[in-house]
């Protein structure tokens, strides 16, 4: 049977509170975003395997300032130079989230920094619900 010794009695709780810790954080983000974000558009600049999955780096302008971030791409398929939505916060431009099931049509991605308080088309809102999930 197995045994645990006092270090294993202490850490794995704090393991433990450190995780729902991580999870609240991430939760109190997504609705900062979704309350309080802008949307714009992003370039897919690159895709790449990391530990874990692929990932893909975007970039994306606020006040002239280009930010670049990474997302794992999970079940999305996204090709570099593609344009995708993202939302970020004004007061905290480098906190984003793209939505990679979310294309941005021909007629709206040669415009330089736009904003948007939603996206200005017409989607499905699974695709947007799942990047918050």
């Amino acid at each position: 049977m197995f045994k645990l010794n006092k270090k294993d009695k202490i850490g794995i709780p704090i393991f433990l509170i450190f995780i729902i810790i991580c999870l609240i954080l991430n939760l109190k983000r997504d609705k900062k975003l979704l309350n309080e974000g802008k949307f714009t558009i992003a370039t897919i600049d690159d895709i790449y395997a990391m530990k874990g999955g692929m990932t893909c780096k975007y970039t994306y302008s606020y006040n002239s300032i280009t930010y670049t971030q990474n997302n794992y791409i999970g079940r999305s398929k996204p090709k570099e130079s593609e344009k995708y939505f993202v939302t970020f916060l004004p007061d905290d431009p480098e906190v984003s989230t793209i939505f990679l099931e979310i294309k941005v049509p021909d007629s709206i991605y040669n415009k330089d920094e736009i904003f948007w308080s939603k996206i200005p088309i017409k989607y499905n809102q699974k695709d947007f619900d799942i990047e918050f999930e």
